[in-house]
Formats: C-alpha cells, structure tokens, sequence
C-alpha cells in the first residue's frame, strides 16, 4: 500500500505541470478561441534555459530571468498566430502553433542538445509521512498549481482585465465596438499564459530532466488536462491534470512506461468524445 501511495505522491507532482500547462491553454482559448499547441514548448524552454542561466548566477534569479524570457517568446508567438486582425481564423492559428512548435523544436535542439537538462531541487531533503517519501519540489509543484487555479479563477471573474478577456472570445465583434483590442488582449492572454507555464516547466525539471523534445508530452498531457475542463474550466482543468498524473504514475509503476503518452491520448479521445455527448458538466 506505501508504493501506491508513493506512485499517487509523485503522479501529484507531473500531474501539477499538466494541470498548468492544461489552464494556460484554458486561459487562451477563453481569450481568443485558439488551441496554443506551441505550450509546451514554453515549460521546456523555461527549464532549459533555468540551467543554462543557473551556471552563472543563482537558482532563483535564474529562474526568475528564464520566466520573463519566457513569456517575452509567449508574446511573440502571439502576434505571429493571431496575424492580422479579420485576416487570420482560429483554425489557421492552430496550424500555426504547430508549425511554431516544430521549428521550437528545431531550435532547442541546435541550442541545448539532445541530453535531457535538469538542475538541483530547492531541497534534498524528503519528508518521511508514514513511510512515503515527499520531496519538497512536489509539495511546491502541487501548491503553485493550486494557487494559480485560485489566481486565474478570480483574474477571470473578479478583474476588469480578466472579463475584457472573456468578452473578447464570446462576442469578439461587440468587444471591438466598446472599444477592446483583440489583438492586445490575444497578446496578454498568451504572455500570462506563457509566463504561468516557464513557472511548471522550471520546477518540474529537477525532478523530470528535460530536453528539446519534451515539449510535445507536456503539450497534449496539458491538452488532455484542458479538454477535461471542455478547454473552459480552470477547476476542471486542475483536477484533470492531477488525474492524468496520477494515472500514469500508476502505469509507469506497475505496467510500462512507455504507454504513459498512449494513456493520455486515450483520455483526451474519451474526454473530447464524452464531451461531444454534453455529459460532462463544467
């Protein structure tokens, strides 16, 4: 029962960057109706260059630095996928992300290597709670996720930005006529979302190193996190991502690893076609 309970512990702490990176996708699509494939890029990126900045400087700052850079790269990847207004369809902006995925890809590769990257955990020193080992990075892991699914809830509801954003993807034709600037707020929408994701990629990578491809994983765990919501529910998003962690945890535990990503495949497929009958609330 301890290994269980051990496979659950750490099946949290994947599960939070999924759940992030799930309600970063939420968040844009509310804003602008487009699906962000290029997301997972930004964890990975934000982790590579955590250790590259981390050489030179210490932990924090460098995470700190990777984070800003991060959502700099997030707000150019808006203007390139929003295009120009009236011009540009969501569907297009989709494909654009993927292709601004792949060439991410590229790029990383060239830049880091192919050797998966990681760097010390702010402690390693674990926590003993009847015999299942807890290390610190989970337990931040888990609280940042849930913090930024309290912070976005009420950025959305509570904030005169966050409802600006809403508004522009019910109604983006009534939005301009009040005055709001779609493209600004495609821009912030990602810039946010993208900062949120740097901060899941930059403590996951202690704990799972990663390296140029991993941005893909983490793209259609958070998708398949997001879908669990209906791409709308930040709440939903949350426990989705928690699941999925904790799902393949146990696969990895007690099957094989190697179907970990066909497990979250599956659920998206379950998910989207569950969804598609209207009976999953949000």
């Amino acid at each position: 029962m301890t290994t269980f309970f051990q496979f659950v512990v750490v099946g949290i702490s994947t599960g939070s960057v999924f759940a992030i990176v799930g309600m970063s996708l939420v968040l844009v699509y509310r804003a602008t109706g487009i699906v962000n494939f290029a997301q997972g890029v930004f964890a990975v990126l934000a982790g590579l260059l955590t250790y590259s900045f981390v050489q030179h400087m210490p932990l924090a700052l460098a995470a700190v630095l990777a984070t800003l850079v991060t959502a700099l790269v997030a707000t150019l990847v808006a203007v390139v996928a929003v295009g120009f207004r009236g011009r540009t369809t969501h569907l297009a902006s989709l494909i654009i992300t993927v292709g601004i995925a792949i060439f991410a890809e590229a790029v990383l590769l060239a830049a880091f290597g192919e050797v998966p990257r990681s760097y010390p955990a702010i402690s390693d020193r674990a926590w003993d709670v009847g015999g299942v080992l807890i290390q610190p990075q989970y337990a931040v892991l888990a609280l940042v996720a849930l913090a930024a699914a309290l912070l976005l809830t009420l950025f959305l509801r509570r904030t005169i930005v966050g409802q600006a954003l809403v508004a522009a993807a019910d109604s983006p034709r009534a939005a301009e006529l009040i005055g709001l600037n779609l493209r600004s707020i495609a821009v912030i929408a990602f810039a946010v979302a993208g900062a949120l994701t740097a901060v899941g990629g930059v403590l996951l990578a202690p704990t799972v190193p990663v390296s140029y491809s991993s941005g893909l994983t983490i793209t259609i765990n958070g998708f398949a996190a997001a879908v669990f919501g209906g791409l709308v529910s930040i709440r939903l998003a949350l426990l989705g991502g928690f699941a999925l962690g904790v799902l393949q945890q146990l696969v990895v535990g007690y099957v094989d690893s190697q179907y970990s990503l066909i497990i979250a495949l599956l659920v998206m497929l379950v998910l989207i076609g569950w969804r598609s009958r209207g009976e999953l609330a949000v």
